[in-house]
């Protein structure tokens, strides 16, 4: 009886001893799961931020530029200003026809892609989707290198923009300045609005950032002829 008794006693204590096991075993895999997935979260951040677009070209006819925004899920659309990093999970809208936005992939400086307004309403396209077209392709001098592209000689070539710019050809003809353009330097840029900026890369890798208004000839800025006060070269 007594043998019988002990059974039951050490049945009991295994019973209740696996119980808290189970309950230990539980909240470490509750632990484990919500770490996972709260890395997992950051993870999938910082990809969305790396692997994002960037502003380099940006013409708005609003003072604000609130015609060209952006926005993650249902968020607030937020203006777009010249070098944002949009993330890979937003989606970008032009809502005037006449204006127009400029993106490189942040890790690609080579390939960029346009999105344009439209007289049919706003235009409305998510960075993923855009990512999977193709770009157009854009060539840039090598800083510091010694041996210069022969394409690259005696031209400049657009770094980033703030607002519309007028390339005049030699030839007479105009168009719009836009990301990777090459200007030669028979021709001449005009910068139509005030508060404006382009940046332009020499042959040697060199940057020269020109503010608006003004009209000028390439070439003397291709010499180092100073063209207006507010000039800024980088080395």
């Amino acid at each position: 009886m007594k043998l019988k008794q002990n059974n039951i006693k050490s049945s009991f204590k295994g019973g209740s001893y696996m119980k808290l096991v189970t309950k230990i075993f539980s909240l470490v895999l509750v632990v484990t799961l919500l770490f996972i997935t709260i890395l997992f979260s950051a993870e999938q951040k910082a990809k969305s931020k790396k692997g994002g677009v960037v502003v380099v070209g940006l013409y708005s006819e609003t003072e604000e530029g609130a015609h060209v925004s952006y926005r993650v899920g249902t968020g607030e659309w937020i203006v777009v200003k010249l070098g944002d990093i949009i993330p890979t999970n937003a989606e970008i809208k032009v809502s005037v026809e006449w204006d127009w936005v400029e993106v490189i992939p942040a890790n690609n400086p080579n390939v960029v892609y346009e999105i344009t307004g439209s007289e049919k309403g706003d235009v409305i396209k998510k960075v993923s989707n855009l990512l999977k077209e193709n770009g157009r392709k854009v060539t840039f001098p090598k800083a510091g290198s010694k041996n210069i592209n022969p394409t690259l000689k005696n031209k400049l070539v657009v770094k980033k923009y703030l607002g519309r710019h007028i390339y005049i050809a030699p030839d007479g003809s105009e168009s719009d300045i836009k990301y990777g353009d090459k200007l030669d330097v028979k021709g001449k840029v005009n910068m139509i609005a005030i508060n404006t900026t382009l940046d332009l890369m020499f042959p040697n890798g060199k940057v020269v950032t020109v503010i608006g208004p003004i009209k000028f000839d390439v070439e003397k800025l291709y010499k180092g002829e100073k063209i207006y006060k507010m000039l800024n070269i980088t080395k």
